[in-house]
């Protein structure tokens, strides 16, 4: 969503430059047969202009089929491309559409108005949380960081779509896992709702997605696919329903069709009758250019709400544009300072709105967690108006040029000792900083001024684009709590020490909709029964709708009452005894009775809708009853009626259409004169609550006098009353209240902790984790398979294997406890049972529950949001660890590991050093050679057959060093270092950021740029390829390469005279080629250079010999993690990721080398793509087999050492080795071979 464009100002740019060009023409212009019109026709007289007059074939002598946007009347339709403008815009003289004062002249858009009061709740406050934040280079945030009690909603975006079966599938199977624990924040805030959002910006990008969403909507079969596959994603995930962002429907530029504009609404028609109980929302652009594409009327009945994009308004793609701004003023697109967020051009998408009539409670207002920032031309002039030559340098986490994360602009102003200043017109905060940045975004104070403007209009909600760009401690999702409070707070059920838990239950009440809504998804719509009742006659009413649908009644899921109109009575309505006993009125209509007392009385009698009170959802209406009825049937007469009970609602017209004498007054009149609402509400939990009257627009009714109303009520509150006094058209205003009937059920929840307290002594007599375990990748789950171990051997078998139900059991209820103390609501009976049985160990007696709960939240804070659903499986299986760490290290190990020294010349210096590395403990390095130069890799191609040779070196080109690199526009590159964890219990390499003070601090030292492909590699394929061998002669490949497909089909040039093979090289990474290096700590870069040459020992068995034999089996330890971690190195997206496209890239390569051979050689293919693919493939297989075996030789050996299995810590990381060996995933490779 962020990367959507705002064209809004760019239409109206083009609207004024055809505006003065058409206004020039006819002012003097020439055109003529041979010099065209830049706009219109160009008519025999020599002027441009659209219509008859300058169109027509009697008249035009060029450009004569051009059409006007709109006809202003007198052009014919043979004459425009539509009659009148999309979205109600106006049509200016000169057949333009827009809406400015050019366009509409003195109309004004008519927009809903509401007192501010700056208290008041939102019903919805929509949060976007982006699963790729928790794998970005830095300031990554997670699911369990989303600060409790601020959002009624989490969208999770995006999934994706299958193109080819149109079903509903994660972007990555990583964002499972975030599925998992974004859901699992509803455990602890029961109104929290969470959709998963679909599509978004880059899905429409060129691409096999490109068309998906205009594929699915013209088919009904791919409909079908895709809502089966979306109910079993939200049923699988406890996910509330689905967001569909597709940008954009029709617009050419993404991807759209024309008929998408019909198509899209019936789509979600489908699509909301498909998921039934589900919410279904939808993402709108603010902007003209894209807003035109969708029937916003169309659409509205099947959407509960609209997420309004009201940003990204200005951004980079502002500069280039060919028009000429001198005419059109400094807000309109172009290289201009502006703000992405301000509020004049907010408030201008909103009127798009107004002008179809969307239901304002149905528009949630969206905000942003991010800025955008230019570099001005003059540090002179850097204010709103005045140039920009680019956007600001990308920054280290977000990585996109023009673009800061909330979180980086706190740092940023920190760093730069920069201060933001409000433009309270735009209501945005400017920040500037080194002579000529200038950069927009929003804080509590500017978030404060947009929320009370969408106080303003009455609209339903706000929305965030993104949580995720939040600092670490919530700071802006804190202040919107504050300036933009959600309505419904949760009421979370309370626990007591005794085991005893209350829960709290909301009882919703049956309602009417608002006028043509529809019942939500999962609710019943009522059918009438009683005296007059058709065959399946639903129950309806068209009371103050003014003939624009009716309300249906709804009632929630259980047990339904008995609903009906009574007393008809052929015209001569009975308005007072209408409701059997045991009913009560619940509506009211006169549309088909008499006038009451005959003649021209201006009362009518009226029919009652009536239901049985028996049932819950009818249990606050059981409370209630009209005033007028209970008073000796007063009515029409209602100010003779009192009560003393509580009054919900004092109403002229009662429950709908019940008037009372007097109220068709357009004055209206006195309260006490009404007909009133009274209700018997004893208890404090059983009634009508925070009732108010909604409906009555600020429009005005030119004829009457009288304001458009539309008697509707905010979601979440149901309509009691209505009343026309005031309103135009046979319309009303709704008296809405909220159902606040709740109840209490008290549970024993102690049944656990016998097993618990079972399990817990079983454990911790031998407290390893013999079962699998997947360390240090949070995004990826346990496998279904683990490990056991016996004796110091590696053995895989089924987590059900004979023997073997006992220890997983075990482990299970451990980490179930550990889940329940530490990422739930624990009692404090389970507390009690781990503090007995853990603190009565003098080897874990660090670890009591307050102490591992501090850990979690402060020292292990990070491992905890990085492991997601795996902590409690980390706690159990590394207790040693842990309670070490707590404990501040005594010489029994702290959880870190002793390194002697990371790297000597004879075990890890490798490729061209000349010199090797000694490291000390700030990781400064004593005698570091600058890498990076030119390097030639010697190579002797040798014909297999004729032993012919030829002398083809691999020629690397130069690439940057960390000192190559600038720490200004290359600012990510430094924030996404990686380094061996000193925690032991970690088998991932980390990341670090290199510039950890900001560009102008000091450089961590020590690290070079990563190949994800190893450049030694291009040669020994070379070899392997030319003999038809697979790699590391794991045997004979399908596929020989010829020799002359080296020698000649290589060697061909490009314009710049680079050979293929060279360009191949290039692939790799270069100067010029940077993006798929990665920083990497010198003895790790080393040692995944020997994993992939697969040449030398990993390990030298000497050096082992030594570590494990010897009096430093923890630095043995210490070896096997390492080679571990760098394995799993190969496992991070953003690994995954580079890598792919330097093997695609290299294959592109050898195709088009391919395409030269085969013109050589009569259409013959040379298999060398073929030959990498398989030889590719075997080399990742060789790879996971040389890293398992160092488990499986030395972790045995390291089992029979008394050193390690007689150390709590050590003796868990030697166990959890042997699983994580065990369980060694495959390299992904998805994607790498199209």
């Amino acid at each position: 969503m962020v990367s959507s464009r705002s064209f809004f100002t760019l239409i109206l740019l083009i609207f004024f430059s055809c505006l003065f060009s058409s206004t020039n023409a006819q002012d003097g212009t020439e055109c003529s047969a041979s010099l065209p019109c830049k706009v219109g026709c160009c008519s025999k007289f020599g002027f441009c202009g659209f219509g008859a007059d300058y169109c027509s074939k009697s008249v035009c002598t060029n450009n004569c089929d051009r059409k006007a946007e709109c006809d202003p009347g007198g052009f014919g339709k043979d004459y425009v491309n539509k009659t009148t403008c999309p979205l109600n815009v106006c049509c200016s003289k000169h057949g333009f559409c827009g809406t400015t004062e050019e366009f509409c002249g003195n109309k004004k858009v008519s927009r809903p108005s509401c007192t501010v009061d700056k208290s008041s709740k939102f019903k919805r406050v929509v949060g976007y949380y982006e699963t790729w934040s928790a794998s970005r280079s830095c300031n990554r945030f997670y699911p369990e960081q989303i600060p409790r009690g601020v959002y009624s909603h989490i969208n999770i975006a995006f999934a994706s779509i299958n193109p080819t079966t149109f079903e509903i599938v994660p972007a990555k199977k990583e964002d499972l896992e975030m599925y998992k624990r974004v859901s699992a924040l509803k455990a602890k805030d029961p109104n929290l709702k969470v959709l998963i959002a679909v599509g978004g910006w880059t899905f429409n990008d060129p691409g096999p997605t490109a068309t998906t969403f205009s594929d699915i909507a013209r088919s009904a079969s791919a409909q079908k696919k895709f809502f089966d596959s979306t109910i079993k994603m939200l049923e699988t995930y406890d996910l509330d329903g689905i967001d569909l962002d597709w940008e954009y429907p029709e617009a050419d530029d993404r991807s759209g069709r024309p008929e998408d504009f019909a198509n899209f609404p019936k789509f979600m028609k489908s699509l909301k009758a498909a998921l039934k109980k589900y919410e279904v929302s939808i993402t709108l652009p603010a902007s003209y250019w894209y807003l035109q594409h969708f029937d916003l009327k169309a659409l509205s009945p099947h959407v509960d709400f609209f997420n309004m994009m009201t940003y990204d308004f200005h951004g980079v793609w502002d500069k280039p544009n060919e028009f000429a701004m001198a005419n059109v003023g400094w807000n309109s697109v172009g290289p201009y300072l502006n703000s992405h967020t301000n509020l004049t051009e907010i408030k201008g998408g909103l009127d798009l709105l107004w002008r179809n009539g969307v239901d304002k409670d149905k528009v949630t207002l969206g905000l942003a967690f991010y800025g955008r920032g230019f570099i001005a031309s003059s540090s002179s002039c850097m204010s709103p108006g005045c140039t920009y030559e680019s956007g600001t340098y990308a920054q280290a986490c977000s990585a996109e040029v023009g673009v800061a994360l909330n979180s980086e602009i706190d740092q940023l102003v920190s760093e730069q000792g920069a201060k933001a200043t409000l433009n309270k017109d735009a209501a945005v905060k400017i920040v500037t900083w080194g002579g000529n940045n200038w950069l927009t975004f929003d804080d509590e104070e500017t978030l404060r001024l947009k929320a009370d403007y969408a106080r303003s209009l009455c609209l339903g909600g706000v929305m965030v684009w993104a949580i995720s760009h939040d600092t670490r401690a919530g700071k802006y999702s804190m202040a919107l709590s504050r300036v933009a409070p959600r309505l419904f707070t949760s009421e979370m059920a309370t626990e007591e020490d005794d085991g005893y838990v209350t829960d709290v239950e909301e009882h919703k009440q049956c309602r009417w909709t608002n006028c043509d809504e529809n019942c939500p998804s999962d609710w019943t719509r009522m059918m009438r029964s009683g005296p007059g009742a058709g065959k399946n006659e639903y129950m309806v009413n068209g009371a103050g709708c003014g003939g624009r649908g009716e309300h249906k009644l709804c009632c929630p899921p259980g047990n339904k009452p008995t609903c009906g109109w009574y007393k008809h009575n052929n015209g001569d309505c009975d308005s007072v005894k209408s409701c059997p006993s045991g009913y009560k009125e619940i509506g009211s209509n006169n549309e088909y009775c008499h006038a009451q007392g005959g003649g021209f009385s201006p009362i009518r009698s009226y029919q009652a809708a009536c239901c049985s009170v028996e049932t819950d959802n009818m249990k606050l209406y059981s409370q209630c009853d009209w005033s007028a009825k209970i008073a000796s049937s007063t009515w029409p007469s209602c100010e003779k009626a009192t009560c003393g009970s509580d009054v919900i609602a004092f109403s002229g017209d009662g429950s709908g259409d019940a008037m009372c004498w007097g109220a068709w007054y357009k004055g209206g009149m006195e309260d006490s004169k009404k007909n009133k609402y009274c209700c018997d509400q004893p208890e404090e939990d059983k009634k009508w609550k925070d009732c108010e009257w909604q409906g009555m627009t600020d429009w005005t009714d030119e004829d009457t006098g009288l304001k458009f109303c539309n008697p509707s009520c905010s979601g979440g509150l149901t309509m009691v009353a209505m009343e026309h006094t005031g309103c135009s058209g046979g319309g009303a205003r709704a008296r809405c209240c909220k159902p606040g009937w709740t109840t209490s059920t008290t549970r024993y929840e102690n049944s656990e902790d016998e097993y618990f307290e079972s399990y817990i002594k079983l454990f911790m007599s031998n407290p390893v984790c013999s079962s699998n375990i997947f360390f240090g990748n949070p995004l990826k789950a346990r496998d279904e398979q683990s490990v056991s171990y016996s004796n110091g051997t590696l053995a895989s078998r089924q987590i059900w294997g004979i023997g073997d139900i006992q220890s997983f059991a075990t482990e299970q209820y451990m980490e179930k406890m550990v889940s329940e103390l530490f990422m739930g609501t624990p009692r404090e009976s389970t507390k009690s049972i781990w503090n007995n049985t853990m603190l009565s160990y003098s080897e874990f007696n660090s670890l009591s529950y307050a102490n591992l709960h501090d850990y979690q939240q402060a020292q292990g804070y990070d491992y905890y949001l990085q492991l997601g659903t795996q902590w409690p499986r980390y706690v159990v299986c590394n207790l040693g660890s842990i309670n070490a760490a707590i404990k501040g290290g005594d010489g029994d190990g702290d959880g870190t590991c002793t390194i002697t020294c990371a790297c000597t010349r004879d075990d890890c210096c490798a490729e061209d050093d000349d010199t090797c590395i000694n490291w000390s403990k700030d990781g400064e390095t004593t005698a570091l050679q600058k890498r990076g130069e030119k390097k030639s890799y010697p190579w002797i191609a040798i014909d297999p057959f004729t032993r012919a040779q030829a002398s083809l070196p691999w020629n690397a080109p130069s690439y940057p060093s960390p000192g190559d690199l600038n720490v200004n526009t290359e600012r990510t590159h430094f924030a996404d270092a990686w380094r061996y964890d000193p925690n032991c219990a970690n088998f991932d390499p980390i990341v670090i950021d290199l510039l950890p003070n900001g560009p102008t601090g000091p450089m961590i030292k020590g690290y070079e740029n990563d190949h994800p492909f190893e450049r030694k590699m291009t040669s020994i394929w070379g070899d392997d390829a030319l003999f038809g061998r697979l790699a590391a002669d794991v045997g004979e490949s399908n596929y020989a390469v010829p020799f002359d497909f080296f020698t000649v089909s290589l060697q061909q040039t490009n314009a710049a005279g680079q050979t293929i093979q060279n360009m191949l090289m290039n692939t790799l990474g270069s100067k010029t080629n940077r993006g798929v290096m990665t920083l990497m700590i010198k003895d790790a870069n080393l040692l995944k250079e020997k994993l992939w040459t697969l040449r030398d020992d990993l390990i030298s068995p000497t050096k082992m010999e030594n570590l494990v034999y010897g009096n430093c089996p923890k630095d043995a330890l210490d070896q096997i993690k390492k080679v571990l971690s760098v394995y799993r190195y190969h496992l991070r997206p953003g690994f995954h990721d580079k890598l792919k496209k330097v093997v695609n890239d290299f294959r592109a390569l050898l195709r088009i080398a391919e395409q030269h051979y085969a013109s050589t050689h009569g259409g013959a293919s040379p298999n060398a793509v073929n030959h990498f693919d398989e030889w590719f493939k075997t080399t990742l297989e060789k790879m996971k087999d040389v890293t398992q075996e160092v488990g499986n030789q030395w972790l045995p050996e390291l089992a029979r050492n008394p050193a390690v299995t007689g150390n709590a810590v050590d003796n868990s990381i030697r166990q959890n080795l042997v699983n994580a060996f065990n369980s060694l995933p495959d390299i992904d490779t998805t994607g790498f071979f199209p």
